[in-house]
């Protein structure tokens, strides 16, 4: 009843199958190719960047914190002496380095009166 050369239901069937296999292998094989080069870019990417960093990341010289006496001339105020011995590196504003010279100082006011005397933080490379 079947002409020669035609193949039956089930044996077309077993090749579509078999072809569908070979599809979804090659389809994994493509997926799990790009999910390692994603990974291996991504490393690349990361260890580049630390590399980076690093040699950005020169070798400061170690400062070193100490503290000075001063005296108060008429017309200082907490804002100038700020502004005169406050590290950009160590404070985030001149706020914070009021804050802490009133601290030191137990001040209670950022007023200052001409001949008093205050302690002020500072940093210096020099070891004194």
């Amino acid at each position: 009843m079947y002409a020669e050369g035609t193949i039956t239901r089930e044996e077309f069937r077993k090749a579509r199958r078999e072809q569908t296999l070979r599809e979804q292998r090659t389809r994994r094989k493509r997926i799990l190719i790009f999910c390692v080069t994603l990974v291996v870019m991504f490393g690349i990417g990361v260890g580049f960047g630390t590399i980076l960093a690093r040699a950005e990341d020169t070798e400061k010289e170690p400062m070193y914190k100490y503290y000075a006496n001063i005296e108060i001339q008429k017309g200082d105020t907490l804002w100038e002496i700020a502004e005169k011995y406050r590290n950009p590196d160590y404070y985030k504003s001149r706020k914070d380095y009021i804050n802490e010279v009133m601290n030191i100082n137990h001040m209670t006011t950022d007023s200052l009166t001409a001949g008093e005397k205050i302690i002020v933080p500072y940093y210096s490379p020099e070891i004194k």
